[in-house]
């Protein structure tokens, strides 16, 4: 091969040397880029972040977004994770809630300020200090009515006990004095809603809430009702909990999602709800995931299928898609390596990099299999595809891939990030695409092929290509005629939106 056919630029002399070991060593150029691939996509799943906040995307040199950090610094509250229940029974409600906040309390590695009723127990030694003072009169005056009755009934741990000690007390309230009978008579109705809230409690599986302490006072049901968070007079109760640190907040959402579904199962009839910022984050990366996931299987089978179509063949474009998969690979690895999480908007790259570095592929084969028809030997049409076509590819692939690193002089941080792994994807993509897929190409029966079909394949391109030279020329010979359809068609277009927007604002 004559040097002088190609450019003597550096470039074109390292893509000529790459091209004379790939024919020398294929094989070194395959096997370890196969392993690479592994180590990157093992090395992908055990290090890689999804992060689901918000803050992710902003940059921390905002001094909005730096204030506001400070503070979550200072004050390291994760935000809350909220349920709702609502049904037409309290009673049933107070049982999803109960049994519920018991799980969520026993689980103390995921879930911290687990909130659902004011008791003495939540609100700490001061609790009664956030009652109204009539409450407290009432309170103090109840109490003082049922003191001999209490003392009794609080010897009892278990129902069976607590029978035990009413049948005690009736049997011998002849034998006391009026005043202890007179509080047994009117502690009558607390007692009949403790068995029946525990009568309700035994009839539903699962371990049972004990029954409302606050059904002892007041007018039971109202002052039960007071106790928890409640809205719409008790049709609704809440309940809010945290996860135990941020980085647990997608497997505290996940775990309660699953305590929910036990306790539904407990407590049917109910409707549950869950929500809260970190649970809409993480619904949100969520489907993001999936929408992207389904999106670079879609992109990838539609490079596959019109690659296929467009050449005729199969062997090559499959060898095509199969490096980009192994430019994907690496790219995650680089993003592993070098922003070490994805974000709700990063996690978009894949379907661009599919669109984008398969045109290195698409390039290099064309003209390697142009070579190989004009008669020239596998290592020469190897030569002036990489070289020569090379060239171009080179040259698009960093100015695309400038072009997406100068994203990251952004002040957006998503953008940023976005910028960094669209442009280092590129350059990896380029990598696999001009040492993998040539040693790739150097196999197949496609080769043989086109030096023995080399003629008639040629004739049928040239078919092919005078048709879609006679598609072209009928715009390209009436300029007038299709400049003035495409003013046309975009004074409608203007047209049509200036009338959908004055519809919405009428709406």
């Amino acid at each position: 091969m004559n040097p002088n056919e190609f450019s003597q630029s550096l470039t074109a002399r390292f893509l000529k040397r790459l091209s004379d070991a790939i024919f020398s060593h294929p094989r070194w150029f395959i096997w370890p880029q196969f392993a690479l691939m592994a180590v990157a996509i093992g090395y992908t799943f055990y290090a890689l972040q999804f992060i689901t906040s918000r803050d992710a995307l902003v940059g921390a040199e905002k001094e909005y977004h730096r204030i506001y950090q400070n503070f979550r610094k200072e004050f390291p509250v994760q935000d809350e994770l909220v349920v709702v229940v609502e049904s037409e029974n309290q009673e049933r409600n107070r049982q999803f809630i109960e049994r519920l906040g018991s799980k969520l309390q026993a689980e103390t590695n995921l879930f911290a300020s687990v909130f659902f009723k004011a008791d003495i127990d939540t609100l700490g030694r001061k609790a009664l200090l956030f009652l109204p003072e009539d409450d407290l009169v009432q309170l103090r005056d109840t109490i003082k009515d049922f003191q001999p009755v209490l003392q009794q009934f609080a010897k009892a741990n278990n129902l069976a006990a607590l029978f035990n000690t009413v049948n005690t007390e009736f049997r011998t309230a002849l034998k006391r004095p009026q005043s202890e009978g007179e509080a047994l008579v009117g502690a009558l109705p607390a007692l009949e809603r403790i068995v029946a809230q525990a009568n309700d409690s035994l009839t539903r599986p699962g371990a049972p809430p004990s029954p409302g302490v606050m059904s002892l006072f007041a007018e039971g049901a109202e002052a039960e009702r007071q106790m928890y968070l409640t809205f719409n007079n008790g049709r609704v109760f809440l309940l809010t909990t945290q996860a135990r640190k941020e980085n647990l907040t997608s497997e505290a959402v996940d775990r309660l999602r699953q305590l929910l579904a036990q306790t539904q199962v407990e407590v049917p009839g109910a409707n549950i709800g869950l929500t809260g910022e970190p649970v809409l984050e993480v619904d949100e990366m969520a489907q993001s995931q999936k929408d992207t996931t389904l999106a670079t299987i879609v992109a990838l089978v539609m490079v596959a299928i019109i690659f296929i179509y467009g050449y005729n063949e199969t062997g090559r474009p499959l060898k095509a898609t199969l490096v980009l998969l192994v430019g994907l690979a690496y790219t995650m690895g680089y993003t592993t390596l070098t922003v070490q999480h994805l974000n709700i908007l990063t996690i978009t790259f894949v379907p661009i990099l599919i669109g984008l570095a398969i045109d290195f592929g698409v390039h290099l084969i064309t003209r390697y299999e142009e070579e190989l028809r004009h008669g020239r030997s596998e290592q020469s049409a190897m030569e002036l595809a990489m070289v020569n076509t090379g060239l171009g590819i080179f040259t698009g692939a960093f100015t695309t891939a400038g072009a997406f690193f100068a994203m990251g002089f952004s002040d957006f941080k998503g953008i940023q990030e976005m910028g960094v792994i669209c442009g280092g994807g590129m350059l990896v993509c380029l990598a696999a695409m001009m040492s993998l897929l040539p040693a790739l190409l150097l196999r197949g029966r496609q080769n043989t092929l086109d030096h023995t079909l080399g003629a008639a394949l040629d004739q049928r391109a040239s078919r092919d290509s005078n048709r879609r030279a006679r598609l072209e020329n009928t715009w390209l010979q009436r300029p007038k005629l299709v400049v003035a359809l495409t003013l046309g068609l975009t004074a409608l277009d203007r047209k049509s939106t200036r009338l959908n927007s004055s519809h919405d604002q009428i709406s």
